[in-house]
Formats: C-alpha cells, structure tokens, sequence
C-alpha cells in the first residue's frame, strides 16, 4: 500500500485503530449544467480534461497508487445500499490521516442512480459534519473513471442504482445487464471495483437477487465481493439471522461475521442531515457506530 508523508502504510489502515476525526472539508458534486464538470469545494467547476487515450494508459499506474474503489451492490432495491454507502464513507472519513497541506477528503461517498438520493441526503449534512467529499455522476459515464488517477484519495465508495437494468432474455453466462444510461453507468463502476458489498437482509425475498448479483455480475468479473447482512432487527431474536448466516455459508460465500443492526436513528438519518458518525450519544448511537466500524475493518481486510 502506498505510504503517507508522515510514514508507513495507506491512511485507510488507521481505521483499526479509530483515529483521527477529520475536519471540515469541501464538498464535490456534480454539476447538472455542465456535464464534464464536477464542482469543487469553493463553488467552482473544475474541466476534467483526461481524453480515453490517456485513462488507457495510466490505468496500470493508477491501480497501484489510485484510490481503491468499493462498490455496494444488490439487484433488489431495499437491502440498505444508501445507508451503507454513506455511514461506511463517514466511518472511513473520520478515520483519515488529516493533512493541512491537502484540501481533498481521503475518502469519496459516489452515486451512479440518476435520481441522485445520495446527493439528497449529503447535501443535509452540515459542511463541517461532513467527513467525506461526496459525487453524483447522474448516470454519466467517465466521471469515476477520471478518479483513478487522483494522488489524494484513497477510498470511493460508490451506491449503485437502486434496481437494477436487466436484460431479461440474457442467457446465462452472457452479460445480463441491460442496454441503458444506468446499465452503462454500472458497466463502468463494475470496470473500477476493487471489491464489492452485498448486502443482503434476513428477509427471505432479498436472498435471490443477491445471489444473481454475486453469480451473473460479480464473479464472472472477477470482482472480490464480501456479503453483508443488513437490516437485522435484535429484537427479532437470532431465528432469521440464523437462517441467512446458513444460506450465506452454505453458498461459500464471505460475509462479514456480524451484522448490521436496524435501529430508527437509521431511518430518520437523511431527513434529519445526520451520518452514523454524528448521532446524538445513546446506547444506540454507540452500537450503529460499533456496526459501521466493524465494517469499515472488514472492507479494509478484504482490500
């Protein structure tokens, strides 16, 4: 892993050890206007000028000292994808190296869906509250491809549309994604994974589609993957967490040991402009970040 100036090893890794929060920092968005822009962190639109000649040439480079690109991933709407993308981002962003000389958050939340929901729930969060810088590409393609190269990040954790574009008359072992704006958005974040979360939720119906996601997108690329049970409510007790936990197992497929709580403070998080890293102290509040913690770990152990 590439080292800091400061020393030895990627930023990334002092999530083991929970360290420093970082400060305020700006944002990045995507601005609607003009499409080969993306907006800095004083307003501005910074032209990305990178031609495909030259993406082709840097991609070897840029995969040794580029970010790492972690994508969350299910075909079934529902499973979490947005909270996990978000609270993973902030977890990962408070635990960064803070560096005076460098503007850039270490760690970027993206979003491919063009309805653009993760816009709608960091554009909430106070500036100051905000440990990550934040891209909504809208569908377009080349935008993420652009961050390959990027010598400040170290993370992008991307939400992936919330249903995905499938060609239902792909035979197996053919690309079943469909011919579309989205399709083709995800065509190219799948290019850029280094590795994928699915999540999964004790519920019976969202076993299916995670196990096309890992069967008919991921492993055919070649994209690691780590599952991940969301949505657990304790006090359901552990019947229906058992049963996942098998289906999971019986399948070989990795999964995070724990898994990720339901709690209320969840589902108020984006009305309310708040990530997991920001909840008022409670009980609750210390066990969402514990869960959230836990995975940001796991990610940085699969990596």
């Amino acid at each position: 892993m590439d080292g800091g100036p400061g020393g030895g090893g990627d930023p990334l890794d002092l999530v083991v050890l929970g360290l420093v929060a970082l400060g305020a920092l700006g944002r990045l968005a995507f601005c609607a206007d003009h499409s080969e822009y993306l907006r800095g962190s004083d307003g501005g639109c910074l032209l990305s000028t990178t031609t495909p000649a030259q993406r082709s040439a840097t991609d070897v480079a840029a995969r040794a000292t580029g970010p790492k690109f972690i994508i969350v991933i299910q075909q079934k709407g529902g499973a979490g994808k947005s909270t996990i993308t978000v609270n993973l981002a902030a977890v990962s962003g408070r635990s960064s190296v803070m560096q005076n000389d460098i503007e850039d958050a270490a760690v970027v939340a993206a979003g491919v869906d063009p309805q653009g929901s993760l816009e709608d729930w960091a554009d909430r969060v106070p500036e100051e509250a905000l440990p990550f810088d934040y891209l909504v590409t809208r569908g377009k393609v080349g935008i993420l491809t652009d961050l390959k190269t990027s010598p400040t990040r170290k993370r992008v954790i991307v939400d992936t549309p919330g249903f995905m574009e499938i060609d239902p008359d792909a035979a197996w072992g053919d690309d079943p994604l469909g011919e579309s704006r989205v399709a083709d958005a995800l065509r190219e974040v799948l290019e850029l994974a280094d590795l994928a979360i699915v999540p999964i939720t004790p519920e019976w119906l969202s076993w299916k589609p995670a196990e096309f996601t890992i069967e008919r997108i991921l492993k055919p690329r070649g994209i690691p993957f780590v599952v991940v049970i969301n949505l657990h409510d304790p006090r359901d007790g552990d019947t229906a967490l058992d049963a996942v936990k098998t289906w999971i197992d019986e399948r070989g497929y990795p999964r995070m040991a724990d898994p990720i709580r339901k709690y209320k403070i969840h589902a108020h998080a984006a009305e309310n402009g708040l990530t997991v890293v920001e909840y008022k102290e409670s009980g609750t509040a210390l066990r969402a970040r514990e869960d959230f913690m836990s995975l940001a770990l796991c990610v940085e152990q699969n990596l």
